[in-house]
């Protein structure tokens, strides 16, 4: 939707993915990458979440899995909103992700009514009938309160007059689910964690821990390659319509390379069962030298067969213990987890994680509404 909006003189403009930031067309890509710093920033009054546009270049490169298309709209020659349309490539064509932001001076204008209109056109373009999209939201607000909307879980709510909710309702999206998004002060409590990890041990006897930085073992990949791909549904999902990602050794290797061309490091830790010499989980955290403070836990998965062992907590207090020495700048650890993942929720509680907010998971099938 490209032109003079309606009520504004906004302009929704495709913003072209430059092959560099050193390139003549990388000024766009840049402002965008800046305003979403901004606006991520102000929500959360802080930047732990800043990412720098060098990395989200890497990030929106096509690749052989998933490519990424972005708009912009501008006043003028001023980047006041944006939109993101991700897309898969080997598994889940149906759906796609999408993400719409605005300047907080230009809110209440139709503005992001307009991106997510251009975005959700393309989707459709390119044959995705499944729309997903995420909000975040800080605590501080009653969960109880009578204007919450809850989750079609059924744990987790957010307040019903957020203005984000507001949005996503009004044009047809559903709040599937709630993740609550936590915080770890670093460096952590060795002497708690190296309980946590004794207590864990004992149970998890059959067991032993494979370690790596940066790159998997060539003897672990395609092990490793599944247990990524398990990660993608055997985690609380509700009725969000995500079907298994397809991973293989290449698209492990790819990831390296990817944060490799990031400048990211990361910790990986799996559980391997002495018997059958079968990886029965991981867990990794992903770091940025760019902004050494905040360091990310990513995912944390025990196949099914192997859960009753402790496995989680082996695996997280282990990584713990390893990440103050490894990357000591580190002063919080960052992680997601489903609402009605108790499980997780109360690993990451006795590793000492407290609440900071929360991120909403919203779904629409295009055609269901306009």
């Amino acid at each position: 939707m490209k032109g003079a909006m309606s009520t504004t003189s906004i302009t929704i403009q495709p913003i072209r993915i430059p092959e560099s930031l050193e390139t003549s067309d990388a000024e766009d890509f840049v402002a965008s990458s800046e305003l979403a710093n901004l606006v991520t920033g102000q929500l959360w009054g802080n930047n732990d979440l800043w990412v720098s546009p060098a990395v989200r270049l890497e990030g929106a490169r096509a690749n052989d899995y998933e490519q990424s298309l972005l708009w912009a709209a501008k006043d003028g020659d001023r980047h006041v909103g944006r939109a993101v349309l991700e897309m898969t490539k080997r598994d889940n064509l149906h759906s796609a992700f999408v993400y719409v932001m605005v300047h907080p001076g230009f809110r209440r204008q139709g503005i992001a009514r307009e991106l997510l209109w251009t975005a959700e056109a393309s989707a459709r373009d390119h044959g995705r009938r499944v729309l997903q999209s995420y909000s975040e939201h800080r605590a501080g607000f009653d969960p109880e309160a009578a204007d919450v909307l809850r989750a079609k879980t059924g744990t987790g709510s957010l307040p019903g007059s957020s203005a984000a909710v507001c949005f996503a309702r009004s044009h047809g999206y559903e709040l599937e689910q709630v993740e609550r998004f936590s915080v770890l002060a670093l460096p952590a409590d060795d002497a708690r964690i190296e309980s946590l990890e004794s207590q864990a041990a004992a149970k998890a006897a059959e067991y032993r821990l494979v370690v790596w930085e940066d790159v998997c073992p060539e003897e672990f990949v395609d092990q490793y390659a599944l247990l990524r791909q398990r990660m993608s549904t055997d985690v609380p999902l509700g009725e969000i319509d995500y079907q298994e990602e397809a991973w293989d050794r290449a698209r492990v290797r790819q990831g390296e390379e990817e944060l490799r061309r990031k400048g990211g490091h990361s910790l990986v830790i799996a559980a391997l069962q002495l018997a059958s010499g079968e990886l029965a989980g991981h867990t990794f955290l992903d770091y940025y030298p760019e902004k050494p403070d905040v360091i990310y836990q990513e995912d944390t998965l025990v196949l099914r067969a192997h859960r009753g062992h402790s496995l989680g907590m082996l695996m997280k207090a282990h990584n713990l213990l390893r990440v103050g020495r490894i990357w000591p700048e580190g002063q919080r650890l960052l992680t997601w987890n489903a609402a009605e993942n108790e499980h997780m929720l109360a690993i990451n509680d006795a590793l000492g994680f407290v609440p900071a907010g929360y991120e909403a998971a919203w779904q629409k099938r295009l055609g269901a509404s306009a």
